[in-house]
């Protein structure tokens, strides 16, 4: 049987390596794409040798287009095969709009949006080679409410929101499925640097608890699996109905 291969950009730490986890556990071979985390991703890979798993660690900057086309030419000449992309990579700065640094604004759209968007362009002539392959977006809720100095991180999430819908009318000829995991507050590293908007936030959440990693995880893990087979151009929420309250 053909071993399923997913790609997991961003996958050392966080949401990430949740992921990461999830799928390896789930039979799939998995690669993994960093960038800083070089520690992270190392830690990740002893935890993977030594449950056996088929896995494949890969240093890129996303944000540059040379680092993610010969990301794509490794894979293709140590994988041969790709079935499923999770474009999880991301960074947020907290700054205010009047304040706004372009430098930082310009650093935010380079890996969040272009950056994702230039690992699906290189990958897609290996996805549409696979049977019923996955494309899946890490979004974030800030795309949908708006967060207060987080004006690039927002627009940055809220372009991968089109992305999404787009992807999906033009790829679903090709039979590729492209969907949005809308994550709520999430227990992460990255979710600490907005500490306080997430001890706020908490109060408006239903089941009264921000979420963890591994939940964002396992629904990745169903858009991923064989068990989807016409879900498509859609963003799904998960944030402990932090919207209906």
């Amino acid at each position: 049987m053909h071993k399923k291969t997913a790609l997991i950009t961003g996958g050392a730490r966080g949401i990430g390596r949740a992921i990461v986890l999830q799928l390896a556990a789930d039979g799939f071979r998995v690669i993994v794409n960093y960038n800083k985390s070089k520690k992270e991703a190392l830690e990740l890979a002893d935890i993977l040798r030594q449950k056996n798993q088929d896995f494949l660690v890969i240093k890129a900057d996303i944000s540059k287009e040379k680092e993610a086309k010969k990301m794509m030419e490794v894979i293709r000449k140590k994988s041969k095969s790709l079935d499923v992309l999770v474009n999880n990579a991301g960074i947020i700065i907290t700054q205010p709009f009047c304040n706004l640094k372009l430098n930082s604004f310009d650093k935010i759209i380079q890996t969040n949006l272009r950056g994702n968007i230039l690992v699906t362009k290189y990958a897609l002539p290996l996805l549409k080679k696979s049977n019923n392959s996955k494309i899946i977006f890490i979004l974030s809720s800030s795309a949908f409410v708006g967060s207060s100095s987080q004006f690039a991180y927002v627009v940055s999430k809220a372009g991968l929101v089109g992305a999404v819908r787009a992807l999906a009318l033009e790829l679903a000829p090709a039979g590729i499925l492209v969907n949005g995991v809308v994550p709520g507050y999430v227990n992460t590293q990255m979710a600490s640097t907005v500490k306080k908007q997430m001890q706020a936030g908490i109060k408006k959440i239903p089941l009264s608890r921000i979420g963890e990693s591994q939940e964002v995880a396992a629904l990745v893990a169903f858009l991923a699996s064989a068990k989807n087979t016409y879900i498509t151009g859609q963003c799904i929420h998960i944030n402990g109905a932090r919207f209906m309250a």
